[in-house]
């Protein structure tokens, strides 16, 4: 018995699009049938053009592939019609207006071992003859028995706002949930516009694609891609994942897509100054500068980012970067913003093996969003580590200690209940030098206060993935 092998040569698995005057979209029914069953391709077309009294769907097929039945669209009351010519079906689509939405079946038998195309052209004849879209889908047919496999691509996006020129990442997990191994796994990562890759990555066209060479059943691998927005918008990132040769079982998941939405920073009058000199905590070997954040403007303000620039030593506990200056973020206690003329004091950490000239003009306050800091179920990250100290150092703050991964990364949570009912993340994540790590509560903008006697603060540690 024969078998039919089909493998999209395009940027999606059984997927082929084109844009121009019109939407185009072509999928097929199956990655590999038998030579015995058919093989449905369906069409979607959407008009981006106007109002049109008509619109011509031609599908080119090579002769081995022999026509079985074909399905007209409707548009509201408009029911279009389908004619065969051999290897040639046209559709014939009446009376649509901008953005409406067609769609289109057309099943076929391959007869033969070979490859296979269909050619799809849409064209407005009533308009312009440039007004066409086009697209072309390979497949092969082959009468070799493949193995069979679900291979899926999932994209994971930051959940906290992206302000433009940040330096930000987001994930691509590949997964094969089997029940046999593929081979010559490729992954296509498609940027969208307005993005700066950081890495050694080749694009060709937007797109990043990766050989994740041979992925056994029941395995995954998982990728970060660093970049920086330019521009302020939403950005739709795109990936699929394909291999020659293999009968994959669920097409569904071969291709993914996600948002992310890029912002201007906020409006808002703030203002960050020193109000002290650095000072060296030997607790920590960290040189400490202590400044105050000030809202001079008319309303009150949830979150701030203070950007530090001109540094030319690392600022340990910031939280990210933006156009390449690192910067903390000042997240206000729940329900209480910080109020026209009100100020607050954050604690700025060094690596420097001394002191050094620091100024007022190197700090920059800016209104964001408030940042998620709802912690991820304990599942998702690993072990809820058991910490062996909780101490309250003489100047208040609380310090805790527990064992660690050495160059893993660990995350804390706080709460103000035994229960976490209201857990919240301490940023950044810390990463361990040593089989033991101590970690100090000193307040803002690490935690959203700081640690009091009148008040009781719990902790817990985590261990990222």
């Amino acid at each position: 018995m024969f078998a039919v092998v089909v493998t999209v040569f395009l940027v999606t698995v059984a997927r082929a699009e084109a844009q121009g005057s019109f939407g185009l979209l072509v999928t097929n029914s199956a990655s590999s049938i038998l030579i015995s069953n058919s093989l449905t391709y369906t069409i979607t077309v959407t008009n981006l053009v106007g109002v049109l009294s008509d619109t011509v769907v031609s599908n080119t097929l090579t002769p081995s592939a022999q026509f079985v039945s074909a399905t007209p669209s409707s548009i509201g009351a408009s029911i279009g019609t389908v004619t065969n010519f051999g290897s040639v079906t046209v559709f014939h689509l009446f009376g649509s207006i901008f953005g409406d939405v067609a769609k289109m079946t057309l099943t076929v038998r391959p007869t033969a071992v070979g490859f296979i195309t269909n050619m799809v052209v849409v064209s407005a004849p009533s308009i312009f003859v440039t007004n066409t879209a086009a697209t072309n889908m390979v497949t092969q047919v082959t009468n070799t028995i493949l193995p069979q496999a679900d291979l899926g691509v999932v994209i994971t996006v930051p959940a906290t706002a992206v302000i433009t020129n940040d330096l930000m990442a987001y994930g691509v997990s590949v997964t094969n949930s089997g029940p046999n191994a593929a081979s010559s796994v490729m992954l296509t990562n498609t940027l969208p516009p307005g993005v700066i890759l950081k890495g050694n990555f080749t694009i060709v066209s937007n797109n990043m694609i990766l050989n994740l060479g041979t992925l056994g059943s029941g395995a995954f691998t998982n990728f970060q891609f660093t970049i920086q927005p330019t521009n302020a918008g939403v950005l739709v990132f795109s990936a699929s994942v394909a291999a020659p040769g293999l009968l994959d079982t669920n097409l569904v998941n071969n291709s993914v897509s996600n948002n992310i939405t890029v912002i201007n920073y906020l409006s808002g009058d703030l203002v960050a100054v020193t109000n002290s000199a650095q000072i060296y905590n030997p607790q920590n070997g960290l040189v400490e500068q202590s400044i105050k954040l000030s809202n001079l403007g008319t309303n009150a303000v949830a979150a701030v980012r203070i950007v530090v620039t001109g540094l030319t030593n690392r600022l340990f506990n910031a939280a990210g970067t933006n156009s390449g200056n690192p910067f903390v973020v000042y997240t206000a206690p729940v329900a209480v913003p910080l109020a026209t003329n009100q100020s607050v004091t954050l604690l700025l950490q060094f690596f420097a093996l001394d002191y050094f000239p620091f100024t007022n003009s190197q700090l920059q306050a800016f209104a964001v969003p408030v940042p998620v800091l709802t912690p991820p179920a304990a599942a998702s990250s690993s072990t809820n580590l058991n910490i062996t100290r909780i101490i309250r150092l003489s100047n208040g703050n609380m310090l805790i200690e527990f064992p660690s991964l050495t160059n893993r990364s660990y995350t804390v949570v706080y709460s103000d209940n035994v229960l976490f009912s209201n857990a919240m993340i301490a940023p950044p994540s810390i990463v361990a030098g040593a089989n033991r790590k101590q970690w100090v509560d000193y307040g803002p903008p690490t935690t959203v206060s700081a640690p009091t006697n009148s008040s009781a603060r719990f902790y817990r540690v985590f261990l990222n993935p």
